[in-house]
């Protein structure tokens, strides 16, 4: 029994050994493929291939996914294959963990990443949280950017809400291909030229299978009727083997043509050629122009003053930053030696694709450093390369929130390159660059009527401080108006930074700052300018004698008890009234108590909301005033709201006729719509918060997997309902339900929030 028993124990033993040696073998070998894996899409990543390297990164992920270096070469690939919305999650993801100590550049790239998605305010916020990475080094590049960026940010919001009435298309798919193209130039009204990155031997996986054959070529394109279709590839003696050729531009006679030549690291050299009869002749380097060690590239010949002047970019000595615009005249023939265009067009980062436009007298160029909406933006500047005027950005949609460059203009037609949404690709849908093209009117800057104008800034939101104004009371009116409760509240500034930061230690105490002035900057103060902007254009309407009705929501925070804060969203909606009324010594009082000789009205339809809307996390503790008095959560829950502007004239009914004066309201108690990972069907509840019955004419989403039930008929005002939301389990993380409804305005959209 003995001996059986210790029998027992060795293979007791034994057993255990030889399953702890599978362990170790498994683990071995799964770590073995990582880093095959990891080896893989660092070859590719070397090669210039990012989409390819993204894919193993991504492979070599589903082993390891909290591996942080890893993560951010998955996001870098993202980032330099153009993939901005998933390189945003990833470099979110690493500066959360990481908090900027072993990987600096991923907060500024996260921010960097909203900006290309449209996201300005987000993108301002973390841009300022990003800064204090490096105030070591205040001239160095990254802190000067960050600066640049918060700026920019600002800047184009306003420049979203200017944006051109152009109708930009995508030149189509004889032309544009799941790969690249771009630099297209107007030969004639029937001839185009482009350049194409295209490997066409392409694994269907959309990797590249042979690096040393993926080349830029220049094609050529004809007009029949108004469809461009791709001809061919230009001459093999100007598409040269085993070298990249690209950015064509045709002189004034259209008897020369400029073009690029460049080796595998894209040191480029600028070519011409005779071009007569639709003959080419044969290509020769320009003399005096091309530089050792450095490129020369984006050829375009212009005639300035009847001399022909040569723009390119080029990263050479005696520039700004790092791609620089450049020029050479043409003397007796012969190009001179290149000058620099100068400071007030070039800056430290990159100025490229230079187009003279001989009508306006203008150079387009695109830049990644002056104020724009996304990476590359397109700007105009009028100068005779003596004089040079200010810089202008030429706005949305002509720039987007991604990269737009090589601008160029034939007599009607103008031709853009972006990787813009709506472009061919199966990489996503910012991946690769399309030409697009629109046709210039007579005139392309916006005329708003007044009051189209005063819609513009709506909503107007303008905040206060807690219990704010006269706090203590019941009353449902206040003789303070608005910008006397709003000077208060800004002398507040110091006291939020100091409180909202209590308890806090190095950087989280740095970011809670951030917060803070993010909140007076982009908030409060927002909200006081727009207001300032808004009440003249309101004035101008009434001195047309029309009869307005202003909407005004109130909110609060949810300190107090309901009925409380109902009565405090009243005061709030009163210091506005107040604000009108008191305005320009009583300029609108007639209007608002109706004895304008004109017949102008001033109205106002109050909806008091107190905290019904309030966002649930928001703490209604009044002995944790951090969080429930400073937090910036806390303070963006308390405001009012202008919403809608109605007039009494034909535009005077909403989109089921009824009478804009009695409004239905439909309010969600939930902010963001959220489910959990595994939840498939969650219950929302709504609720009519306004003067008459809602109708939900109509529901959509901004993706698949989602399907909505919601009530059909009349909902009666203040009772309360729900809407059903079905999910499936492939459905995006983020979405947006967009309803249509009897309401002003029309069209109410919800954001959509699927937690991992």
């Amino acid at each position: 029994m003995k001996l059986l028993s210790k029998l027992n124990i060795i293979k007791a033993f034994l057993s255990a050994v030889f399953t702890v040696l599978l362990m170790l073998t498994a683990t071995l070998s799964y770590s073995q493929s990582q880093k095959q894996l990891i080896k893989v899409g660092d070859q590719l990543f070397a090669e210039g291939d990012y989409y390819g390297a993204s894919k193993w990164y991504n492979d070599a992920l589903q082993i390891d996914s909290v591996y942080l270096e890893l993560k951010y070469k998955y996001a870098e690939s993202l980032r330099l294959y153009n993939d901005y919305a998933k390189a945003e999650s990833q470099y979110y993801y690493i500066y959360k963990k990481d908090n900027g100590r072993n990987f600096p550049l991923a907060p500024f790239w996260y921010s960097t990443m909203l900006k290309y998605n449209g996201e300005y305010n987000e993108a301002k916020k973390y841009f300022k949280r990003s800064k204090r990475l490096f105030t070591k080094d205040k001239k160095g590049y990254h802190y000067q950017k960050v600066m640049q960026e918060i700026n920019s940010c600002e800047e184009a919001i306003k420049l979203m809400k200017d944006s051109l009435p152009l109708d930009i298309k995508n030149i189509g798919n004889s032309i544009n291909t799941y790969n690249s193209e771009l630099g297209a130039t107007l030969i004639n009204d029937t001839m185009l030229i482009y350049s194409s990155l295209r490997d066409e031997k392409m694994k269907d996986d959309n990797e590249v299978s042979d690096t040393s054959q993926y080349l830029v070529r220049l094609f050529k394109a004809t007009k029949n009727g108004e469809l461009w279709q791709q001809d061919s590839k230009l001459e093999e003696k100007i598409n040269e083997q085993g070298f990249h050729i690209a950015n064509g531009s045709i002189d004034k006679k259209g008897t020369t043509f400029y073009y690029n030549k460049c080796d595998n690291s894209f040191n480029c050299k600028i070519y011409s050629i005779l071009f007569e009869n639709n003959t080419w002749g044969e290509p020769t380097e320009v003399p005096n122009v091309n530089q050792e060690n450095s490129t020369a590239t984006q050829p375009f010949i212009a005639e300035i003053n009847n001399q022909e002047v040569l723009f390119f970019s080029s990263n050479r000595e005696g520039g700004k930053g790092e791609m620089d615009i450049w020029y050479s005249r043409k003397i007796n023939g012969n190009f001179q030696t290149p000058a620099n265009i100068g400071s007030t067009i070039n800056t430290i980062e990159d100025e490229i694709t230079p187009f003279y436009d001989n009508k306006d007298s203008s150079l387009y160029f695109s830049s990644n450093w002056h104020y724009g909406l996304g990476g590359f933006d397109i700007f105009k500047v009028k100068t005779d390369l003596i004089k040079t005027q200010e810089i202008e950005n030429l706005g949305y949609p002509i720039n987007t929130s991604t990269n737009d460059f090589y601008y160029s203009i034939k007599n009607n037609t103008a031709l853009i390159t972006s990787n813009r949404k709506g472009s061919y690709t199966k990489k996503g849908e910012t991946c690769c660059n399309d030409i697009y093209y629109y046709e210039i009117p007579d005139t392309i800057k916006t005329v708003f009527t007044t009051l189209e104008e005063l819609n513009k800034y709506l909503p107007v939101r303008l905040y206060f401080h807690n219990d704010h104004p006269n706090p203590r009371t019941r009353d449902t009116l206040t003789d303070l108006n608005y910008l006397t409760t709003y000077k208060g509240y800004t002398r507040l500034y110091n006291e939020y930074k100091r409180e909202y930061a209590v308890g806090l230690k190095g950087e989280v105490k740095e970011d809670a700052f951030v917060d803070i002035e993010d909140l007076f900057s982009s908030y409060i103060d927002k909200g006081a300018s727009d207001l300032e902007m808004f009440t003249p254009l309101l004035i101008k309407e009434l001195e047309k004698g029309k009869e307005i009705t202003l909407t005004i929501k109130g909110f609060a925070s949810p300190l107090s008890k309901s009925d409380y804060n109902v009565n405090l969203t009243l005061r709030r909606v009163s210091s506005l009234i107040n604000y009108l009324s008191e305005y320009e010594n009583g300029m609108l009082l007639p209007y608002i108590n109706g004895t304008a000789k004109n017949g102008g009205k001033l109205n106002f339809v109050k909806v008091p909301f107190g905290e019904y809307q309030s966002v649930k996390t928001i703490s209604d503790d009044i002995d944790d005033k951090r969080n429930s008095v400073y937090s910036p959560g806390a303070a963006l829950e308390r405001k009012i709201e202008i919403i809608a502007i109605s007039v009494n004239d034909s535009n005077n009914v909403a989109l089921d006729g009824s009478e804009i004066e009695k409004l239905p309201l439909l309010t969600f108690k939930d902010t963001i719509l959220t489910f959990s990972e595994n939840q498939l069907e969650k219950r929302f509840k709504i609720i009519n918060n306004g003067e008459a019955p809602l109708q939900i004419f109509s529901a959509e989403f901004c993706s698949d997997g989602f399907e909505i039930i919601y009530p059909t008929g009349e909902i009666p005002v203040l009772t309360p309902l729900y809407i059903t939301i079905k999910r499936t389990a492939t459905s995006q993380h983020y979405c947006e339900l967009t309803l249509l409804t009897n309401t002003i305005p029309n069209v109410i959209k919800k954001r959509i929030i699927v937690f991992e």
